[in-house]
C-alpha cells in the first residue's frame, strides 16, 4: 500500500517566536482557530495543582474590554461562534469555530481572552470547578476514578500522579495573582501554537495571527521532569460505589512506548480493541455476552505512556472477566497476530491516518500538538514505521512491558473492597503471574 497522502500544511513564525499553523480544508464550510499551550498540569507545582486547568476555566470570564463575561459571549453568539477549552497533563487546548466570513472579529475577541484577561467571577468559578470534582466521587466523598486512583502508583511523586483538577484545598489558593503569573510564565509565544482550519489561506491568517497574537512577549521555554520509576506492582485499588456494575480496570506504565516509539503500543492497543472483531471484543462480548462495555486505550506522553484494559462488568460476572482479560494479555505475549488479524489491524490503521485529513481536530491533535512538544511525525513517516512492525515484534513488546511489575488493577463498584481478594485469587493462579 503506497503512504497515505500528507494535508497541505503551512507552518510560519511570527517575529515573537508563535508558530502560526495553518491547514488548508476548502471544502468546510466552517473555520475553526486554536491555540494550543505547553500549559499544561505537567508544568505546575505541587502546591499550585489545578491552576493550569482553573486558568482555562477563567479565560473565558471576559477581558478587559468586556469585562462582562455573558456580554462577550453574547457577542461571539452573533458571529455564529462557539468557544471551548481542555486541559490535560501536558497541554491547554483552546478553539472557536465560526463562519469563515467572521473570522477575522471572532479571532480578535478570541485572541483578547490571552492578550487582556477580566478574570471576573472568579468565586463562582471555583464552584464550577469544585462541582467538576465531585464527578469523580462517590457519596461519601471518595475518589471512584480509576484512573486518578491509579495514578499515584503508576507515576509516584509526580506531577502525573495529580489530578489534573487539583484538589479543593489546592484550588481554595488559588487568586487572580496567580493566574495572571502562570499566564505570563507560559503563555509565552514561544509555548504557543495558533492553527487555522477550514477554508482558509496562509495569506490571510498570517495578518490575523500578527493582529491576535504579535503583540504576546516571546517568553521562555519549560520543559518537562521525567517521571521516576514506578514501584513494581502488581498493585491492587479497589473503591466502593453505589452503582449496579463494577468498573474493572487494569493499567500498565510502559515507558518504552512514549515519544516517536509509541507505534508497538498502538498495535498492542488495536489487537485488543479495534472492532467488533479484536480480540476482546470476541472474547467478552461477542461470544460470551459478559459486558457491554469493555475497551483498550493507549495514551502516550511525551516521555512515558499508559496502556488500560477494562470493562464495565456486573458482580456476578467480573471474576470470569478479569481471567478473560489476563488471558488476553498473556495470549498476546505468546502467539504473535496470525497474517489476516494483522492485516485487518493494518487496513483499519491506515483508514484512520486517512480520516484525519477529513477533521479538524484530528489534524491539529496529530501536527500541531506534535510540532510544539518536537515530536513531529508525518502520516507517511507514521505509515512507514507501521509497516516496519511485525506480529513479532508485538509479542516480544508485550513481554518485555506488559509485566506484573507495571501493574495496577482498579476495581470500583458495589461491595468492590471485600471482591479485590477473589481479584489476587485469580490472578496468582494464572500464567501471567509468573511473566
Amino acid at each position: 500500500m503506497d503512504p497515505p497522502d500528507m494535508p497541505l500544511l503551512v507552518e510560519q513564525r511570527l517575529p515573537n517566536g508563535l508558530r502560526v499553523i495553518t491547514l488548508p480544508m476548502p471544502w468546510l464550510h466552517e473555520a475553526e482557530i486554536a491555540l494550543v499551550a505547553r500549559a499544561g498540569s505537567r508544568f505546575e507545582a505541587p502546591q499550585e495543582a489545578g491552576l493550569a486547568h482553573f486558568l482555562e476555566h477563567m479565560l473565558f470570564k471576559g477581558t478587559g474590554a468586556m469585562p462582562d463575561p455573558t456580554r462577550f459571549h453574547r457577542c461571539l453568539d452573533a458571529l455564529a461562534a462557539d468557544v471551548n477549552g481542555a486541559t490535560s497533563p501536558e497541554q491547554a487546548l483552546y478553539w472557536i469555530s465560526l463562519p469563515p466570513a467572521h473570522l477575522e472579529a471572532g479571532g480578535r475577541l478570541f485572541a483578547a481572552l490571552f492578550t487582556d484577561p477580566a478574570f471576573s467571577d472568579l468565586e463562582t468559578e471555583r464552584c464550577v470547578v469544585l462541582e467538576e470534582m465531585r464527578e469523580d466521587e462517590n457519596d461519601r466523598g471518595e475518589l471512584v476514578q480509576p484512573a486518578l486512583m491509579s495514578a499515584p502508583l503508576l507515576w509516584p511523586g509526580h506531577a502525573l500522579a495529580r489530578s489534573v483538577l487539583g484538589t479543593p484545598a489546592t484550588l481554595a489558593r488559588l487568586d487572580t495573582d496567580a493566574l495572571r503569573r502562570h499566564l505570563a510564565r507560559h503563555y509565552g509565544a514561544v509555548n504557543l501554537a495558533l492553527a487555522f482550519t477550514g477554508p482558509v489561506t496562509p495569506e490571510r491568517t498570517l495578518p490575523l495571527a500578527q493582529a491576535m497574537l504579535g503583540s504576546l512577549p516571546p517568553g521562555t521555554r519549560h520543559f518537562l521532569p521525567p517521571p521516576p520509576p514506578m514501584t513494581p506492582g502488581p498493585h491492587w485499588l479497589a473503591a466502593d460505589d453505589t452503582t449496579s456494575q463494577l468498573d474493572l480496570v487494569l493499567f500498565f506504565r510502559t515507558d518504552d512506548w512514549g515519544g516517536l516509539t509509541y507505534h508497538p503500543g498502538a498495535a498492542c492497543r488495536r489487537l485488543l480493541d479495534d472492532g467488533l472483531a479484536s480480540r476482546l471484543q470476541v472474547a467478552i462480548r461477542e461470544q460470551r455476552g459478559l459486558a457491554y462495555e469493555v475497551w483498550a486505550a493507549f495514551s502516550p506522553y511525551a516521555d512515558t505512556a499508559l496502556l488500560e484494559i477494562g470493562a464495565t462488568v456486573s458482580p456476578t460476572n467480573f471474576e470470569r472477566v478479569f481471567a478473560l482479560l489476563l488471558d488476553q494479555l498473556y495470549g498476546l505475549g505468546e502467539t504473535p497476530p496470525c497474517n489476516d488479524e494483522w492485516q485487518r489491524l493494518l487496513t483499519r490503521w491506515r483508514a484512520d491516518l486517512e480520516r484525519t485529513l477529513d477533521h479538524p481536530g484530528d489534524l491539529i491533535d496529530r501536527f500541531v500538538t506534535d510540532i510544539l512538544f518536537d515530536l513531529p511525525e508525518t502520516l507517511p513517516e507514521a505509515w512507514t514505521r507501521i509497516r516496519a512492525l511485525s506480529p513479532e515484534d508485538i509479542t516480544r513488546q508485550v513481554r518485555s512491558l506488559l509485566r506484573p511489575s507495571s501493574l495496577v488493577v482498579t476495581l470500583v463498584g458495589p461491595r468492590a473492597k471485600s471482591l479485590l481478594p477473589s481479584l489476587k485469587a485469580i490472578f496468582a493462579a494464572h500464567p501471567f503471574a509468573g511473566l
